[in-house]
Parts: C-alpha cells; structure tokens; sequence
C-alpha cells in the first residue's frame, strides 16, 4: 500500500533554527498546565515468545536525586551573564564504587516559578569534577558567551553569538553539538549527559582519558528566559534531577549490551480497539520482534527490549485531543502521556505513542515519527517525555498475507517494516544520537554527527539540479576512514572493490556504476518506485554500513527473491558504544 508522502525525523530547534529534520518552522514554547492523562492498562498482552526474550546486562543499578535551588537570577538570549549563574554541588564520586567503566551522570534540568509569560531554559554552562589530578571541565565555553549573551537579537529574531563557541576540549563537538541540549524543541526542561565521549569514540580532545573519574562533581546553570522585557530584576527556581549510573560491565563486551524497557502508549480508540484484535494484537508483536532484531542484532549494538508495559489512551478518556496531532502539539502529548504512566516507570521505560498521524500545518506530508528531543530525559512530566510514531490507523489491517504468529519478513509489508524502522530510528534520537548529516539549509551551511566513523556527507545535486542527502551522496562526496574495528578503508574504495555482481542482478556501485551515472534520476543504477537511490549500496561492505538507522530519510529498502535487501540498518560502532552509556540501557 502507498501513504501519503512522509518524513522521519525530530522536528526543528525553535529559537536556534537547528534541526535535525529538512522540514522545521519557527515556534513559540509557552508554560501551560497539561494535565495528566487518564490511562489504563491494555487489553493487548506483549508476547515475549515473539518479539524476543529479555535482554538485560545484570550490572546496571541507576539512582537518582533530586536538587532544589531558589531565587535564582536570569538573563535574556543576548544578555551578558554577569553573576546569574547558580554552582550546582553534586557530590562525590569514586569511578569503581559509583561509576564502573560504563557509568554515567545524566541531568535534567526544570525551571520552576517562572513569573511571565513563555518561560526559561536552564542552559548548562559547566560540568566538571575536581580530582586529584586537577580539575577536568566537560562544557569550555568561550569568556564572550558571559561578555556578551550567547545570542544576537534583533526584532525577535535571534542568531548565535559567533564569538560565543565551544572550545576544546569539551564533552560537545561543536556550539550546534551543544546547543540542541540547551534549547529543546518542546517546552523548557533540558537534558544533559556524561561522558559523552572519550579519545576512542570522537574526534575532537575529550576531556578526561575515558570514563568519569573519581571526584568531586558540579555543574553550572544559567536560566534563559525568552521574555521580550528585561528580567534583571526577577527570579526563578531550579530543580536539578540527578541520574547516576553504575554498570560493571565494560563497553561493547559480549554478546549482550544491555535492555531497554518500554511504555506502548495506544492513543485513541482506533488504535485501542485495533489491539484488541487478533490481527492487531499479532502485527504489535511483529512490529516490535522486528524493532528489537534492528536494535539487538542487525544495528550490531547488542541492544534488546527487555520488557513493554502497554497502556490505552481512549477518546472518551481525552484521546481524542492527540489521536491526529499536530506536531506543535506533541509536547503536550509527551507531558500529559508521561504524567499518566505508573509512577515507577519514571527513569526506567521510555514512553512510546502510537498515534494515527503525526500532522505538519500547512504541509503536504505526514510525518512518520518525532522523539521528543535528541536525548530524552529520565524523567516524566516534561515535554519532551517520549516519542511518539504514526499508525495511520492501518494496526489492524497491515500485512494481509500474515495469517500466523511466526509470519516471516517476506510476508510483511514495506510500511509495517518501515514504522519499525522508524521507532528504532526516533529510539536512537531520544538515548541521544544525531543524523550523521544534515541536509544543508537555504544558507548552505551543513551540520555533522562528531563520530569519526560516520561519514561526512555533502549533499549531492542530480541529473534535474535537486539536492540529496542521502547514501549514494555518502559514496560521490565522501572518503572516509574508517576506524578500528573496520578496515581502516574507506566505503568508496571497498564498494568500488565489491566483486558480487551477476548480470547486473546484484551489483553495488563498483566502478562501472560511475558518480556520474548515477547522479541521473530514474536512469542506469536505479530501481523501483524510488528513482534515486542505488541498485545497492553494497549492504555487505562494513565499512558502507556507517549509522544507516539515524538517517533522516527513510531506507532504500526492496524485495528481492524473497530476501529484504536493505541498505545496512546499522549503528556505527562508535555509536553503539554511546548509547550504552545512557540510564535507560540497563
């Protein structure tokens, strides 16, 4: 069946203009009081048999505690800081007793007592940790982000303080790297974690040799109000939520990297009674069997679902309201749905909602999935709570030809595979990874994932003069290294150097599949209804798999002899390594 067309990806950073998504719109968050949503358990019961048994390390413990600050001062976005930052004093650490190797500190920050209209982003302007050593900085800002604001302003537009930047070394690769934490695309609460790197997983200085030391830890915050009068005068309140993770297990050791536990929230009664259906009931068990084999076993993480607890949002219970929701309004979904859930979820499930549409205003598109923020926070409550994908209220009539349980792949339609792909793809978002590469905006100017083996990917312009970003730019624009554990070559090289083609059945894009052949839409290297992608792009070339699932367009994926061929569906290594530092991977 065909859908309308559809994106995937996390929509827009308002005041920032950054994105990370081609689609993004200038929105206004605004403080509301969203009420709880009114949800009970689900008629439809996970079957573990199918989707895959649980996947939990057993070397994981999380705690969390919570900090209050008041009357704390606040700047505008082109405010010099002067004194309004507030020293947070978390505490002391030993890396073995608290930490292990592949322990974390995540924290999420709330403006609270907000006195106007709009609200105050509480901007993390410092981390660090006072060991033996000497003291070891995670955020090195600039001095002229406190000389002068981190924001231009004019007319209520604002643009980044050029001279206000991210220097070496700092956990953040970049001001943009930085920023998506600082200034959320929904609502006020911001969610930072470490480490977020080390000399092994990225390319610029890390700060530290590795995992967090012994010491004695801080943070610094700056609450950024977005009034349009002056605030030198008012203040605010800061909570302060304190994750810290222990895990004895190293990175990337073993079969199995840990388990994430999930809250299926079914929005609206379509979706309600769907699951109550046989045929429901067994393509939810098919959908997420086939979300844990991309994340446990084709992505190369090791990463598994380890339990889902389903909840029902019915219309006459207030469903209606976020059934066929617009995106703008989907912050308000994360924080009514997350209020709802069971209060022992807060830190240990991530909240799913299946909705019927996800709507842009004004668009010609549906969008296929958002996750409330590109690091979701571990806590309920807030507005960027969860994420939340689109049935197109087809659960109980995807995959016709499906008739048992145990309904192989090649039985299951394109779109049903497709939203699996996209749960993963938004799960990756919320546990805290980017796109590898961002289409270019109207400017030009290009963003990049920090991850020294994922591609640095230009945009390529077709035979017609349209501009893509997707895999085959990867192979005209990009030589890339790839690190250890790969070859140290690059997917050009090795794909050129791909011998598995038979009467141009199978062929990946070796030399006589030329850069220039196959910029030309619809002509020699392409096939199906999506004209411009590849034949293959060499699916068994490691060094091709880069982070296939972050992309922000969707896969090639076809049907051939019976076998889905699909272009990699991988995590990088790098990748898979940082995602086993979040508090939801246990």
């Amino acid at each position: 069946m065909m859908m309308k067309r559809s994106i995937l990806c996390l929509l827009g950073l308002s005041l920032a203009g950054l994105s990370a998504c081609s689609k993004t719109s200038s929105t206004t968050n605004t403080v509301t009081t969203v009420p709880a949503a009114m949800l009970v358990a689900g008629t439809y019961s996970p079957d573990s048999s199918i989707i895959g048994s649980s996947n939990l390390k057993g070397s994981v413990a999380v705690t969390q505690t919570s900090l209050y600050y008041s009357n704390v001062g606040m700047v505008r976005f082109d405010d010099p800081w002067g004194s309004k930052e507030v020293t947070v004093d978390l505490g002391s650490y030993d890396s073995t007793a608290n930490f292990g190797p592949n322990g974390s500190m995540t924290l999420v920050a709330e403006t609270q007592n907000y006195p106007n209209a709009g609200g105050a982003y509480p901007v993390l302007t410092s981390f660090y940790a006072n060991t033996n050593s000497g003291k070891i900085e995670y955020v090195n800002l600039t001095s002229a982000c406190a000389s002068s604001g981190m924001w231009t302003c004019s007319s209520g537009n604002c643009v980044e303080n050029s001279a206000c930047t991210v220097q070496s070394s700092s956990a953040f690769g970049s001001r943009t790297d930085w920023d998506q934490h600082q200034v959320p695309p929904y609502g006020y609460s911001t969610t930072n974690a470490f480490p977020r790197c080390d000399s092994s997983l990225s390319p610029w200085a890390c700060p530290g040799s590795g995992g967090l030391p012994t010491g004695h830890y801080y943070a610094k915050y700056l609450l950024l109000s977005d009034s349009g009068s002056s605030v030198a005068s008012q203040m605010a309140n800061l909570k302060i939520t304190l994750s810290v993770k222990k895990d004895t297990a190293a990175r990337n050791t073993g079969a199995t990297n840990g388990g994430i536990n999930l809250n299926l929230i079914l929005v609206g009664d379509q979706n309600v009674n769907d699951s109550h259906t046989v045929k429901g009931a067994r393509n939810l068990n098919l959908l997420f069997k086939e979300v844990n084999r991309l994340f446990k076993t084709v992505s190369g993480a090791s990463l598994g679902i380890s339990g889902i607890k389903i909840y029902e949002w019915s219309d006459a219970n207030g469903g209606s309201q976020y059934s066929q929701v617009n995106y703008q309004d989907l912050g308000s979904l994360f924080e009514a749905g997350s209020k709802g859930v069971d209060a022992g979820d807060s830190g240990n499930n991530i909240n799913i909602f299946l909705v019927s549409d996800i709507g842009y205003a004004g668009a010609n598109f549906t969008i296929l999935g958002v996750s409330g923020a590109i690091l979701g926070p571990s806590i309920n409550a807030t507005q960027t709570s969860g994420l939340a994908f689109s049935s197109f209220d087809q659960l109980a009539t995807f995959n016709p030809n499906c008739t048992t349980n145990t309904c192989a792949r090649t039985y299951q339609e394109n779109d049903f595979l497709e939203m699996a792909a996209t749960i993963v793809h938004e799960m990756g978002h919320f546990l805290g990874l980017n796109h590898p590469s961002e289409k270019p905006d109207s400017g030009g100017a290009q963003t990049h994932d920090a991850l020294n083996d994922t591609p640095t990917c230009a945009a390529r312009t077709s035979g017609s003069g349209s501009k893509f970003l997707d895999q085959r730019a990867c192979y005209v624009n990009d030589t890339t290294t790839q690190a250890a554990p790969l070859s140290t070559h690059s997917c050009q090289t090795d794909c050129n150097a791909a011998t598995n083609c038979s009467g141009g059945v199978n062929c990946y894009m070796t030399s006589t599949i030329t850069s220039g052949a196959i910029d030309v839409d619809g002509t020699s290297g392409t096939v199906g209804l999506n004209g411009d992608m590849p034949k293959v792009f060499c699916p068994l070339v490691q060094e091709c798999q880069f982070n296939h699932i972050m992309w922000y367009t969707t896969k090639n994926r076809q049907l051939k002899s019976g076998t889905w061929n699909e272009d990699g569906n991988l995590f990088s290594p790098r990748s898979s390594a940082l995602l086993q530092w979040n508090s939801f991977v246990r």
